[in-house]
């Protein structure tokens, strides 16, 4: 029996042998392994990349070593390969019977969070290793916005950039904010880089150019046609290897690179606009009867005869017949064109980048015009394995005619004509009296009108913006890279002003003919960089550190003579004026730095994240005792939902970032720690030519700094289609730069010195979902809001700082209002009230009765911007709205009959108190009253709650059967609406609100078509 059983389980045993023998040939006759490698489009390995297949109904893989290796056993038949990495798309390979590599190239998915982004010096990282605060905007998301200055761009699409529009000057100027303001005296300007070169953006207090008479912004000078992103730079972890440049913020451009799939690749772009100013937003100033009326009343009021009125119709001016609108005289409709061409192309070594493009604005304010020609080429060349040059420049060429339009040239009265009786001579005089007890008229120079000054005097300004860098990259071994870097920024500009005998401005009080003026500017910036970088993966720890040195030198000169008396208008160079006349001067400026730097950042399995940074800098601004500076950060992060416990199925991200560290602002005149000395004529000394001390040194001067603490949470829900980000920050400013006087008895002179601290504290929120995404429709929603809020510390001696309306003191915000508060008009008397500083009614203005009003902030409660994107198969939709909510600005326009008989005024005035009992907003309206009720009150405080529609995009791509036949690759048709609707919530119709008060010269409301072919 028991051999029988012995036998039965021999037999079995062999026979199951037999089987698995035969199945495990069949296999191995069957199954095959292949393998390859897994690269991302700049050909870095992907270390970490899955690669999944489905094989009898189970799910089998692997993952790619260190160099992006792989191997995986599958069937002998065909299959499918799934591959897969943290931040690119995922790709499906079908795998035919017989085929064993197969490489792989994962593009970037830059639809969610883990994107990569660039911090500068060559330090690329995965959006889910940064510790830091950064927000990039891509070239698809500003293609639609007006192309005229790359700062306005931004506005409404970066959480806790602000970007305000002044209208002060000749042109529209921006001025740019990141989390606020974090100096008094010095420039809060954020640092701009293009490309790894710090580029010239203006002089130490604003984006204009020192030595010009009309503001124009070099940054208008960028062409963004050329720009790939930006990326706005805000945290400690982010700016502080900028040392004593970052704690304004940074702001990085990097422009378009050549191809290297060997195609060429042409697109060509042409858009066409129209622009008017937007009525609606314009102040609502009085007509002649309105006018009329108001001034006659203010006349009788002061006590004056009517018999006496200077306006009275005569030979030259029919006054009671006129009524001009002084907005159709001095705007009128603007037109843009903007032609651009782009050629791409590379193949394994070599890839180029060429762009050409035009840009012609006609301004809707008249005798404004712009005409920008950019080029930029860019050449990348690999020079045997292991060596690649980069070369890189552009050069814009700008000619803008300008003519400059204030508010006093728009409030002109209505009474006066801009021309002479035959409508077309523009008028140089009026015929009116000056006198309150008689009328005598004679002839008065019309000093405000600027028609002739528009139409007959030079006034153009010439730009030349070069840009460029040369970069040598060498790989000394697997990850490690060392790269010499030499970069530059020329900005050069001259002005040709004249003004002929036919202008007042060429008309001298010696009644000399005609007035020149010529300057010119320049400024060099160049930069070496010398860095090793590095960048592996070992196991689960990723790597990225960088060490380096860099120079900055920045020149700055300007020059200008002027001079009156030409022998005719013909002859307009400063040699030919009377030689007495001539007047000039000249400046110049030398900055140097030299800095050490280096940064790190260790990722550990996707999970935990610490990075550090340091520069140690020295700046030739600065004299001895303080020349060095040391700037460093520390952040963490923890992505929370790659932990093994994490199990909320409905959120796909969960990260949390911290970071500390501080930067600083050494933006301060080059002279200030030296002083100066004035050496001219009037310092003789013994029969010489001597010097006098201009401004006193201060050996200990030093640069700002600036600590930011940031501390930040990143949430993603349904597969990332809802996110979600917000970072609370605190940036604490000591040291601060500020130029007072040292003792009024001794020098009137200010000196630059470091005192007090300030401090915003703020918080930014960010969204972005995908609300609808099936195949034929896709609707996504970016938006973003944030506040800040600044509070000054201390100031030397606690001393406080006051400029009438506004004050720097201790425990308040940045320039706080500092005002009397308006008590309204007494229905009585109709004269003004005031409270005193002690809260008491009082009826005389008092500047010693300003308080501060912290309930009247000047920044808003929150703000920000919202972008919907719709796409219905070739038609796609941008819509973006900018809102702010809160906040309060000073914004007196009224007159209160003051100088009614030189100034227009506005509609409301016509509401005043005329008799006892009225109750009005508006006191008795008398000509040269001496109530002081336009003097500074909270009476024009106006709250800046608003919502803008600021761009509206309509894009259509033609079918592809349609492009075949026209010979092209892709043709995109678009309208563009700019500035289409703006809304404040005590805006009434034909009344006035923030809505018209808060630009002088309007809105500029804009439609365009746009046609882009790709070949």
């Amino acid at each position: 029996m028991t051999n029988k059983l012995s036998q039965c389980l021999s037999g079995f045993l062999c026979i199951a042998i037999g089987i698995l023998l035969s199945q495990t040939v069949m296999f191995a006759q069957q199954s095959r392994t292949v393998s390859g490698t897994i690269t991302d489009t700049a050909k870095e390995p992907l270390a970490g990349a899955a690669v999944t297949t489905v094989v009898n109904g189970r799910t089998k893989g692997t993952i790619a070593d260190s160099e992006g290796r792989y191997s995986i056993e599958v069937p002998g038949k065909e299959v499918l390969l799934e591959f897969s990495f943290l931040g690119m798309k995922t790709q499906k390979v079908s795998v035919p019977a017989g085929t064993k590599v197969i490489n792989v190239v994962l593009e970037s998915d830059n639809s969610i969070e883990e994107a990569v982004i660039s911090t500068g010096y060559g330090v690329v990282q995965k959006r889910l290793d940064m510790t830091g605060s950064a927000y990039q905007v891509t070239s698809e998301e500003i293609k639609s916005l007006p192309k005229a200055n790359v700062a306005n761009m931004l506005d409404g699409l970066v959480p806790g950039l602000t970007v305000s529009t002044s209208q002060t000057g000749s042109r529209d100027t921006y001025s740019l904010r990141i989390r606020g303001d974090a100096s008094l005296s010095a420039n809060c300007e954020p640092l701009w880089i293009v490309d790894d070169v710090p580029i010239f953006t203006g002089n130490l207090t604003s984006n204009s150019i020192t030595g010009m008479s009309y503001n124009v912004s070099p940054i208008s000078y960028l062409n963004p046609e050329d720009i790939e992103s930006i990326t706005v730079l805000k945290d400690a972890s982010a700016v502080s290897i900028y040392g004593a440049d970052g704690a304004n913020g940074v702001i990085l451009i990097k422009t378009k690179k050549g191809s290297d799939n060997g195609k060429v690749e042409v697109q060509a772009s042409i858009k066409q606009g129209i622009s008017q100013i937007d009525r609606t937003t314009l102040l609502r100033l009085c007509n002649t009867e309105q006018w009329w009326t108001l001034a006659t009343e203010a006349w009788t009021n002061a006590g004056y005869d009517m018999a006496n009125f200077p306006y009275q119709d005569n030979e030259f001016n029919s006054y009671s017949t006129t009524d001009t609108d002084w907005y159709d005289v001095y705007y009128g409709t603007g037109y843009d064109t903007d032609i651009s061409i782009s050629v791409r192309s590379g193949k394994d070594k070599s890839s180029n980048y060429l762009s050409f493009s035009f840009l012609n604005n006609k301004s809707t304010v008249k005798g404004n015009t712009t005409r920008r020609f950019s080029i930029r080429d860019r050449i990348t060349y690999q020079i045997g394995k292991k060596l690649k040059a980069d070369l890189n420049m552009s050069i814009s060429y700008n000619v803008n005619d300008i003519f400059s339009v204030g508010k006093s040239y728009t409030t002109v009265i209505p009474i006066f004509s801009p021309y002479d009786e035959d409508g077309v001579t523009p008028r140089l005089y009026n015929y009116y009296s000056r006198e309150t007890d008689s009328y005598n008229p004679v002839q008065r120079k019309f000093i405000y009108n600027q028609v002739p000054e528009r139409e007959f005097s030079d006034n153009t300004q010439y730009g030349l913006g070069i840009n460029g860098s040369a970069n040598l990259e060498y790989e000394i071994c697997k990850g490690l890279k060392a790269t010499a870097m030499f970069g530059m920024d020329n900005s050069i500009a001259a002005e040709l002003l004249y003004s002929p005998s036919n202008t007042l401005d060429g008309i001298t009080s010696y009644e000399l003919n005609g007035y020149s003026r010529r300057g010119a500017a320049t400024t060099m910036k160049w930069n070496n960089i010398d860095r090793l970088n590095f960048n592996r993966q070992f196991g689960k720890f990723r790597i990225n550190a960088m060490l380096g040195v860099e120079l900055t030198s920045n020149v700055s000169r300007n020059v200008y003579s002027y001079g009156y008396g030409f022998p005719n208008d013909n002859i307009k160079e400063i040699a030919y004026a009377i030689s007495s006349t001539v007047k000039g001067s000249s400046s110049a400026s030398n900055n140097r730095t030299l800095s050490y730097l280096g940064s790190a950042s260790v990722a550990f399995d996707n999970k935990y994240i610490l990075s550090a940074s340091y520069r140690r800098q020295g700046n030739s601004a600065f004299s001895t005792y303080q020349q060095w500076g040391d700037f460093a950060s520390v952040g963490l992060s923890w992505n929370v939902d790659r932990e093994a416990f994490w199990k909320v199925p409905f959120m796909d991200r969960f990260k949390i970032k911290v970071s500390y560290g501080n930067s600083g602002n050494s933006r301060v005149n080059t002279s200030a720690a030296y002083g100066t000395y004035t050496v001219s004529s009037s310092d003789y000394y013994g029969g010489l030519m001597g010097a006098s001390q201009a401004s006193a040194p201060n050996p200990g001067l030093s640069w700002e700094k600036t600590d930011i603490f940031n501390l930040g949470l990143d949430l993603g829900f349904f597969d990332n289609r809802l996110g979600l980000s917000f970072e609370g920050y605190d940036k604490y400013t000591h040291d601060m730069l500020y130029s007072g006087r040292v003792s009024s008895i001794i020098d009137n002179s200010t000196v630059t010195r470091n005192v007090g601290s300030m401090e915003n504290i703020g918080f930014e929120a960010t969204l972005s979902a995908n609300i609808i995404r099936r195949d034929n429709f896709d609707w996504t929603v970016q938006m973003n809001g944030f506040f800040n809020r600044n509070k000054i510390l201390e100031l030397y001696q606690d001393m406080h700082t006051g400029f009438f309306d506004y004050v720097w003191v201790k425990g308040a915000s940045k320039n706080a209002w500092w005002l009397s508060r308006w008590a309204g008009v007494d229905p009585t008397t109709g004269m003004p009230m005031w409270y005193t500083a002690n809260g008491d009614l009082t009826y005389s203005f008092s500047y010693d009765n300003r308080v501060l009003l912290p309930e009247y902030d000047k920044q808003p409660d929150f703000e920000g911007g919202l972008v919907n994107n719709m796409k219905w198969g070739p038609v796609s939709l941008r819509v973006q709205i900018n809102y702010g909510f809160g906040g309060w600005e000073y914004l007196n326009n009224s007159g209160d009959g003051y100088d009614i008989l030189d100034n227009n005024t506005i509609v409301e005035e016509l509401d005043h108190w005329r008799e006892p009992g009225d109750v009005s907003s508006n006191p008795k309206f008398v000509y040269k009253n001496s109530s002081s009720s336009t003097l500074g009150s909270t009476r024009f405080l106006h709250s800046k709650t608003h919502i803008q529609l600021k761009n509206v995009a309509l894009y259509y791509n033609l079918p592809k059967s349609v492009s075949k036949f026209l010979g092209v690759g892709n043709v995109e048709l678009s309208l563009i609406g700019d500035n289409l609707y703006f809304w404040s919530p005590e805006q009434k119709k034909g009344k006035n609100s923030y809505k018209t008060m808060a630009y002088t010269r309007g809105i500029t409301r804009g439609v365009s078509g746009q046609i882009i072919i790709n070949f």
